[in-house]
């Protein structure tokens, strides 16, 4: 069999069974492509597919065995693998943390430009770090810089130190054990990039089976999304250099944010696909507000 009529099947089976895509893909026939080329050791993020191999028997068993996995549990595929994609970069990932998909990614590649254009950035921190690969990525993106990498839990900084090492960052990037800024005391940064939980009560209570598997720490929000929000833009001013610059991606509670702040003038950046959930406030705009 050849591989593309191999992915043909495997992404006819993925419809029909009755998953969500949306941990690295977010359609069938681009996570057959990935489950298939992993399932034969071959590099999904390689410029050129070889379309035209033919697969041996083992090769097809081994896809058949990811595949029946992938359907019978729905736990997403970068856990069945280990393996997922960010900002151009590839990472480790198991369920102690989220599998990356921020739309972050997108504007850290470009430096956030054009709104940091200009500005020197000599210290940033990542706020909830989770795999490490905003942090390890902002890192990639800003050579010139410290990075600090925040977390709550013990388990996703040993993660983060896993890709540090794999991507050859240790001495670039600092890993700290802490809750919103209770471990970063006296830390300014020109920069704060963070993915916040932000998934409300409501919407955490419809998730797809898929979600099941991530830590619910890293996503849930509280009854409007806004929990950790609230906080993190009542403290950052003090953890932001003078001409710093605060970056969040508020995701599904973009409307609860603008609803609770009326009179904050958000710049929302507008990504490939056309949403805009992703904002920015310099550290003089935070200053300006009563949160």
């Amino acid at each position: 069999m050849r591989l593309e009529i191999c992915v043909a099947q495997v992404e006819r089976r993925l419809a029909d069974g009755g998953l969500y895509f949306g941990h690295g893909t977010d359609n069938a026939f681009d996570e057959a492509v990935w489950l298939a080329l992993a399932a034969i050791e071959l590099d999904a993020g390689a410029d050129q597919i070889p379309w035209q191999k033919t697969l041996t028997d083992t090769e097809q068993a081994q896809v058949e065995a990811l595949l029946a996995r992938r359907i019978r549990t729905r736990r997403p595929l970068a856990y069945l693998i280990n393996q997922a994609w960010f900002a151009g970069h590839e990472f480790f990932v198991d369920e102690r943390v989220i599998v990356p998909r921020s739309h972050l990614g997108e504007w850290i590649v470009g430096c956030f430009a054009p709104w940091l254009a200009g500005q020197p950035i000599a210290s940033i921190l990542d706020l909830g770090t989770g795999s490490g690969c905003i942090a390890i990525a902002l890192a990639h993106a800003f050579p010139a810089a410290r990075v600090d990498a925040s977390d709550l839990s013990s388990d996703a900084l040993a993660v983060a130190a896993i890709n540090t090492r794999r991507h050859d960052i240790v001495d670039r990037v600092r890993l700290l054990r802490s809750n919103l800024f209770t471990g970063l005391a006296g830390q300014r940064y020109d920069l704060i990039v963070c993915n916040p939980p932000y998934v409300s009560d409501a919407i955490m209570g419809g998730l797809p089976d898929e979600y099941s598997y991530e830590p619910a720490l890293a996503f849930a929000g509280g009854s409007e999304g806004l929990d950790f929000i609230d906080s993190l833009l009542r403290e950052a001013r003090t953890h932001l250099t003078d001409e710093g610059t605060l970056v969040v991606e508020a995701g599904s509670a973009k409307a609860a944010v603008e609803a609770a702040w009326p009179q904050v003038s958000f710049t929302w950046l507008t990504s490939l696909n056309g949403e805009s959930v992703v904002f920015l406030l310099g550290a003089q705009e935070l200053q300006q507000y009563r949160w």
